[in-house]
């Protein structure tokens, strides 16, 4: 089910809304918000709401008395990680999923759930499984949350599409990788006409979402988060190896253009 919203500014709680970034002492900011809400059978419900700058669209992560040990960027630091323990002692990534973590902890991924997401242009509700919503709420935080590797999906997390398909996220992601290309030319780098640094990208990812599964296998006491991440690894494996036959599958749709 989608519900549109009214178009009222950038943000459904109006445009850009004042708040605190805890981890930035007493600067504000303006932030766009978007939530979900899983509701289960038994009545019980689980809220997520996500606050993002509305300048880069970073996720904003409250700052704790104390952070679990797997969150450490030493703890399963991905092996192409360039970030410094001494600069940043924590794994941005791993800061930003805590609070899922905590929150989903004693869920089982095959769980029946049903899951609204509301982003500034509309509500979606979906009858699925645990694991499945994770997956979308997943591919909303790795993207904002400040690793190095997951930033190339920040534009697709600012339109973020929930419960997207494969289908969907594969044509978002080779129309975004197109767009920066066009960017990238306006200001005199290289572009990637053969997509070869998309598929770069997503071979980096594949290894962040390698070492997160170890770091929510170590959190984690049932399968909900860690499947979660499996799922998004398995969009991160379908990219670059099914690209030029998704090209032969969408060639149809672009008759207009190959005249």
């Amino acid at each position: 089910m989608i519900d549109q919203l009214p178009n009222e500014g950038v943000g459904f709680f109006g445009a850009g809304a004042e708040s605190t970034n805890m981890g930035q002492g007493d600067r504000t900011m303006d932030t766009l918000e978007i939530r979900y809400t899983f509701d289960f059978p038994d009545g019980e419900r689980i809220e997520f709401p996500l606050e993002f700058d509305e300048q880069d669209f970073t996720v904003v992560v409250a700052e704790r008395d104390s952070w679990p040990e797997w969150t450490a960027l030493g703890a399963h630091q991905c092996s192409h990680c360039p970030l410094d323990v001494a600069a940043s002692p924590r794994c941005p990534l791993a800061r930003a999923l805590v609070p899922v973590v905590e929150a989903t902890a004693d869920l089982v991924s095959h769980t029946d759930v049903r899951a609204e997401a509301v982003v500034p242009e509309r509500r979606i509700v979906v009858d699925t499984n645990v694991g499945e919503a994770l997956r979308s709420l997943m591919g909303l935080i790795i993207p904002t949350s400040g690793c190095p590797h997951t930033a190339y999906f920040k534009p697709m997390a600012r339109f973020h599409l929930p419960f997207s398909s494969a289908d969907e996220t594969l044509y978002r992601v080779c129309s975004m990788h197109r767009l920066a290309q066009r960017m990238r030319a306006v200001v005199g780098l290289d572009e990637d006409e053969a997509f070869e640094g998309l598929a770069q990208v997503y071979a980096d990812i594949n290894l962040v979402n390698t070492h997160v599964a170890e770091r929510l296998l170590e959190a984690a006491g049932e399968d909900s988060s860690r499947s979660a991440v499996a799922l998004l690894d398995v969009f991160a494996q379908l990219i670059p190896f099914q690209f030029d036959q998704a090209l032969d599958q969408l060639r149809g749709l672009f008759g207009a253009y190959l005249r």
